[in-house]
C-alpha cells in the first residue's frame, strides 16, 4: 500500500489580504508575482473575514515587505486599500501530483519513468 502522505509538499508563502471588491484590480497590478500552479487559484477565502480574500504570492516573493515587487505597483495598490501581508501555508498532496512525479519519487534512482505505454511483441522464429 502506498503511503500518500510521503508526497505532501508544504509551501510557506505570503498572501495579500484584500477587500473582495479589489481582487480584480490587485491581480492585474500584481500580474507575474502571483502563485502560478496548475489547478490552484491564486485567490482564496480569508478564513478570518468573509469580506476579504487572500491573494497568494508566488515562491519568488520571499519577504513580507514585498521588496521583490516594484514600488510603483505597491503604490498603486495603496491608493485603493491598505496593504496587509499575511503568511500562507499551502500543502500540495498526493492528489495534486501527476503520475510522472509520483513514479519519479518511488522508482529507484536511474530508472527511467515510462512516458507512454509500450507494447512488446514476440515474433515466431
Amino acid at each position: 500500500m502506498l503511503e500518500e502522505k510521503i508526497f505532501d509538499v508544504q509551501m510557506k508563502l505570503w498572501a495579500l489580504r484584500t477587500p473582495r471588491e479589489s481582487c480584480k484590480l490587485a491581480t492585474r497590478i500584481l500580474n507575474g508575482y502571483l502563485l502560478d500552479r496548475p489547478r490552484i487559484k491564486p485567490i482564496t477565502v480569508d478564513p478570518t473575514c468573509n469580506k476579504n480574500r487572500y491573494i497568494i504570492f508566488s515562491e519568488k516573493v520571499q519577504n513580507p515587505d514585498l521588496s521583490e515587487i516594484p514600488s510603483e505597483k505597491l503604490d498603486e495598490l495603496r491608493e485603493s486599500f491598505k496593504i496587509e501581508v499575511v503568511p500562507y501555508s499551502l500543502t500540495l498532496g498526493y492528489s495534486y501530483w501527476g503520475a510522472d512525479y509520483i513514479l519519479k519519487q518511488i522508482l529507484p534512482p536511474g530508472v527511467e519513468v515510462p512516458s507512454s505505454f509500450e507494447t512488446i511483441v514476440t515474433l515466431p522464429i
